[in-house]
Formats: structure tokens, sequence, C-alpha cells
């Protein structure tokens, strides 16, 4: 039989000097995403990797950030409505991100459930949010073998007793629901003392995310069962970063090797590390890939090579001047991203590469919005 592990994690304030003391600690920290970047990070995988690099690979892995919150106090509230659907395709593109870099084993990303999620007679989910919203999130979760988080209700005490009853009614909650390998269950605590101690001089604003601290793990049985089959498939809309329209001229010819800057953490191939996600229905397992700009390099970086790539390249790159389909966002990463593809796509079967000194790289979802399509070659 698998057993379950339970841990609470401390909540701490959302300041970036959280994650400096406890940098070299060997603590397990989790940092959360607030319910005001939903909407962009479940539009965008490139969103998602900006967000990531800010508040996870800054500080990995000096700190030991295993854990990231995806919705927390946001889940089955009734005043959060509108930001239920963005949870799961927020967590997918973290995910997609995550696996990017090969650290989706090292750092889980899940949905925060509260107790307001179950039904206060039985044990089991509220009617109305179980088939919409809780089994497609318990599903990916499963896929991913990432922990279940519960966000208790006011006034929660931490003891053995109280945690264990609270756990069990989750639990039981996810059996009847068909789940039985989720093993993994953090308690999620807010602590108002160890805020306490933040040295006000130097709190600065670490945007959108908390810290949570792990400090107990407890077994207890719980019946095996088969992980369900699971089929991904996450949406790439438009980018985000000012620039101006492009211009096209200078060279910049695509090198094999990614050049990295000083200082920054390794970027990783151009090539997907992963295939967990499978293709689209409708496409037959057919591979289809699309280079894009790494939105972690300089814009000067990304213009020089977009340069090259509209103008001794051959990429077309009409539909980036204005008033072309592909214009609007008005962003370098944008731009960048639609002349990298047009080039690929154009030289792919004659050797063409998806790098441009390192500033491209490949990715499984379609990025096309609205009426700008990506080419496939």
């Amino acid at each position: 039989a698998s057993q379950e592990s339970i841990e609470h994690l401390t909540l701490h304030d959302p300041s970036p000097i959280v994650l400096q003391s406890l940098s070299h600690t060997g603590v397990p920290v989790g940092v959360s995403v607030s319910s005001d970047r939903l909407s962009e990070i479940s539009n965008s995988v490139i969103v998602a990797e900006t967000w990531l690099r800010t508040h996870v690979l800054a500080h990995y892995p000096a700190t030991k950030i295993t854990t990231i919150v995806v919705g927390h106090t946001v889940l089955c509230n009734a005043n959060q409505q509108h930001h239920m659907g963005l949870i799961l395709p927020s967590v997918k593109n973290i995910y997609h991100s995550l696996t990017r870099w090969g650290l989706q084993k090292e750092i889980n990303v899940s949905p925060s459930f509260s107790s307001n999620c179950l039904n206060p007679s039985s044990a089991t989910y509220r009617d109305d949010l179980a088939e919409n919203f809780i089994k497609p999130l318990l599903t990916f979760s499963q896929f991913t073998n990432s922990p279940y988080l519960v966000n208790p209700p006011p006034h929660f005490s931490p003891s053995p007793e109280e945690t264990l009853s609270l756990v069990s009614s989750h639990t039981e909650s996810m059996k009847n629901l068909g789940f039985f390998d989720l093993n993994r269950i953090n308690v999620l605590i807010t602590s108002q003392k160890q805020s306490k101690h933040i040295n006000r001089k130097r709190k600065l604003s670490f945007m959108d995310s908390m810290v949570a601290e792990s400090i107990l793990v407890k077994p207890i049985p719980l019946a095996p069962a088969p992980v369900p089959a699971f089929e991904a498939n996450s949406p790439l809309p438009p980018f985000l970063g000012k620039s101006s329209p492009p211009p096209f001229s200078l060279n910049f010819a695509p090198k094999l090797a990614p050049i990295v800057s000083p200082g920054s953490p390794n970027l990783p191939p151009c090539n997907p590390s992963y295939t967990g996600a499978p293709a689209p229905p409708g496409m037959g397992g057919k591979s289809e890939l699309w280079c894009v700009a790494k939105p972690s390099v300089p814009a000067e970086t990304l213009q020089e090579a977009m340069d090259y790539a509209c103008g001794e390249g051959g990429a077309d790159c009409e539909e980036i001047k204005p008033p072309g389909n592909c214009y609007h966002p008005d962003t370098i990463v944008a731009h960048a991203s639609y002349a990298f593809n047009s080039y690929w796509q154009k030289h792919r079967k004659i050797g063409g590469t998806c790098s441009f000194g390192g500033t491209a790289m490949l990715i499984n979802a379609d990025p096309s919005f609205n009426h700008c399509r990506f080419i496939l070659s």
C-alpha cells in the first residue's frame, strides 16, 4: 500500500528578504502566484517563463524552492469565481516552463484547495465545482506527481488531531471523486509571528510571491490506485514588453551554440527537453514545433537577431510591420518571435536552426493569437 505524507507549509510575507534569509539553509521553500497575475500567466507560456525567472530561478538553488502555489485563496472562493478558470492553465504554463528548464521533478506546481471546496455534510467536493474545476486540477496534479495543497479555514490549529481531521476530509473527497494516488498533502499555514522578524528597513516589494516553509512530515496509510490518463494542451497567446518597430538590417547569423550572459542562470537548450505533453487532439501525434524568442534575452540582442532574420535570413516579416496582423502587441519579444519562427520554418528542412545566438527556443504550444498566425512548415 502507498503512504501519504503530510507537511505543514508556513506562508511568509511576500518579501525578497525572506528568500534571502532562507538562502543556503536547506529549508524547503515555496512561492505563491497571486490572483492578479493569473490572467497573464494563464494566457502565455512566455509570461509564465518570465515569472518563473523572476520569482524562482533568481533565488534557486541557493534557496531550496520546492513548491509553487497557484490559486491560493482563489479556488472555491465565492468572491473569486472569475479567477477559478485561470488556475489550471496557469499551472500548466508554469509546469511547461519548469520542464523546459529540467526542474519539473525538483520544483512542484500545484493549486491550493480551501475547505470551501468541500460539502460540509459529506466527504465530497461541491457539486458545482467538482467536475468543471476540481477534477481537471486533480488530474493534472496526479499526472505531474505534485502535492495536494490544503488551504485550511481561519483559526486553524496545526495540532496533529486537527490536521488529521482536516486532511481526512480532503482525502475522502478525493477518493469519492476517483483519485487515490495523490500521496502528498501540504497544509498551508499563515504565520504572522515570522513576518514580524523581517527587517522593515530592507523590506522590498516582492510583487506577487509568497513564501512557504516546510516544517512537518507525518506518514498515513492510503489505498493505492492507478494513475488516470492525462492529455495536456496549453495555448500560447500574446507576449509582453514594449519596443519600437524593428528595422530590418545588419547581420546576425544563427549560431549552433547558445550564448549565456555572465551572471545569469544557464539557459536551457533550444530543443524541448520534455515529452510529457502529447500532441493536441486531431494532430495524430505529429510533432509540431514553433521557434520563438526567449523573454529573458536583452532587447538589444533580440533586435540584432531579428534584423538578421528579417534581412539576410529571408524571413517574411511583413505581418509585424504596421498594419500587419502581428504588429500588435508592439513588443520586441513578440516581433522577434514571429520573425524567428518565419525563418526557422522556412529553413529547418535544409539545416536551419532555432538558435540565433542562443536568443531563441523551440516550443510545442501554438503561439498564434487572434488574427496573427505563426506558420508551420
